[in-house]
């Protein structure tokens, strides 16, 4: 019995940023995908520079028929929505899962042990509302979720504060997508 590969392929390079990018988001967003490193395959390296025209750009990202040549991952999502292959229910449920980037959830734990430390000496009415904040930021942290970003309708998420060098954009926070009214509940 032979595997069938995955619908999504990525010809990429290990050391290229935008394909680690790509890998990462969909992984995040748990699609497979079938990977082929153009250092390592001749015919991976031979197919890219055909599609891209001679020149040697990854990663090239074939989604069914659709043959995308470093794409953004707002591009790239849109390209498995249209092909099937993510719902648009899965995003929205991704996005609201995680909003805060890799960076900044070393730098809220970071700041949850600090305040914590700093709190062993002051009196019990002023240190335990402190710590109580320190522990719901190393909560938000650890799960890479905050509440404020979700009423907000901001993350972090894919900017300089979720591995820089793969940031999609320069600032720190970006909008989410409205949410679709044909996935709100009809009570």
């Amino acid at each position: 019995m032979t595997e069938a590969l995955p619908a999504v392929e990525v010809l990429g390079a290990a050391w290229c940023v935008d394909t680690a990018r790509t890998l990462r988001c969909l992984r995040r967003i748990r699609v497979p995908f079938h990977v082929s490193d153009v250092d390592d395959h001749l015919d991976a390296l031979q197919e890219v520079t055909r599609i891209t025209g001679g020149e040697r750009r990854t990663p090239v990202v074939r989604v069914g028929s659709q043959v995308l040549v470093e794409p953004s991952n707002e591009v790239l999502i849109r390209a498995l929505e249209e092909a099937g292959l993510l719902a648009p229910s899965t995003v929205l449920a991704f996005e609201h899962g995680q909003n805060v980037g890799d960076l900044e959830r070393v730098l809220r734990l970071v700041g949850a042990g600090l305040a914590i430390a700093a709190t062993t000496d002051i009196p019990a009415p002023v240190r335990v509302p402190l710590r109580v904040l320190a522990a719901g930021l190393a909560l938000t942290a650890a799960i890479g979720w905050c509440p404020v970003y979700d009423a907000q309708g901001v993350t972090s998420v894919g900017g300089p504060g979720d591995h820089p060098d793969e940031a999609e954009r320069d600032s720190w926070l970006a909008t989410t997508r409205p949410a679709d009214p044909s996935l709100e509940p009809r009570w």
